[in-house]
């Protein structure tokens, strides 16, 4: 936004408080934008993956999950919209709905597969984040540091402590001061600013590397300083929590998974058959909101619910898969069969 503005001819003839209002409608454009295009993708992915069958087939329907994880990125990128923001609202829509449309094998496939990929890239950028400090130049101004580091950590509180707040009106578990404090202190910045930084086309040069130097210290500073200090800080309140829970020995001491708050856990093979959601929908009768809309609603509509012969092909090709894995095992490298190491391997 600020590289757009910079470059304008006419920056005289706009007052400030015209350029804060532009910057803000941009913003909401480019924000709002991409959330709803990489929502969409997400939701026509679900609907093609429901009605067309490519469970007999896991490598086609391998092939179109891949399709529809790119799409918005590219589509968001042509259209001059945040790529990061639609693959990031596309992935939260097909995480939901379009994860249990797929086989149970593709599922795993695709869990695994991406889960792998993710953490080489993310290697990968942090190496050649690592170099950066040593192959090229920096240009280091200490005031612009500090107040880089001021501004980044106004920011992040400005963004967690009202919007929990927000959130705590929608809340069942709310989200406590303790738990804010810790959100606000683990923001750790890493690969996608220094990659933003790499791309500003600032003249001279030495803007540029102004800008890289700083972004390469505050990427330091949050991992080693405020990402070394996170588990230490959540100890300690723990400890705060634990020495008031001895003195109320009426309170439940809970697990930290339902302390925080239940989540939706997306990392398990769909076997629901459609009697089996229907009667799970029935039980929870205490779903408000959008929550209540997305389960009588949305999640029929865009999910396939199992019918009892696709939970039982699905766990008939679970099981030969498995056996012709382990055959191979058996067999060894060069194809033949040894009988002690079968029995060795029984």
């Amino acid at each position: 936004t600020a590289e757009g503005f910079f470059s304008r001819s006419d920056n005289s003839m706009v007052t400030g408080w015209e350029t804060f209002v532009q910057a803000l409608g941009y913003f909401l454009n480019m924000f709002f934008g991409s959330a709803a295009l990489g929502t969409v993708t997400g939701l026509i992915s679900a609907v093609f993956l429901k009605h067309f069958d490519l469970r007999k087939t896991p490598s086609l329907e391998f092939g179109m999950m891949i399709i529809f994880a790119y799409l918005p990125y590219g589509l968001a990128e042509g259209l001059k919209l945040s790529g990061i923001m639609s693959i990031l609202f596309a992935g939260i829509v097909m995480s939901h709905y379009t994860h249990h449309n797929l086989s149970p094998i593709t599922q795993i496939l695709m869990q695994q597969t991406l889960r792998t990929v993710a953490f080489m890239c993310e290697t990968c950028v942090f190496a050649f984040l690592g170099l950066s400090i040593f192959s090229f130049p920096h240009n280091f101004e200490i005031s612009f540091v500090i107040w880089c580091i001021v501004l980044v950590l106004v920011g992040r509180a400005v963004n967690i402590f009202p919007l929990s707040f927000l959130l705590n009106f929608f809340r069942d578990h709310k989200i406590t001061p303790k738990m804010m404090f810790i959100m606000w202190f683990s923001g750790l910045r890493g690969a996608i600013p220094y990659a933003l930084s790499l791309h500003l086309g600032l003249e001279p040069i030495e803007k540029r590397q102004l800008i890289g130097t700083t972004t390469i210290i505050i990427v330091l500073f949050t991992i080693l300083f405020l990402g070394a200090g996170t588990m230490p800080l959540i100890r300690i309140m723990d400890i705060e929590d634990s020495q008031s829970r001895r003195k109320n020995k009426k309170d439940v001491n809970l697990s930290k998974t339902q302390k925080m708050g239940n989540t939706i856990d997306t990392e398990h093979l769909s076997e629901l058959t459609e009697e089996e959601y229907e009667a799970q929908i029935y039980q929870r009768q205490d779903l408000k909101g959008f929550m209540w809309l997305d389960a009588k609603y949305l999640n029929p509509f865009f999910t396939r619910r199992l019918t009892q012969e696709d939970l039982l092909h699905g766990r008939i090709q679970m099981k030969t898969l498995t056996n012709k894995w382990y055959e191979e095992v058996r067999q060894g490298p060069s194809g033949s069969e040894d009988d002690d190491d079968d029995a060795e391997l029984l």
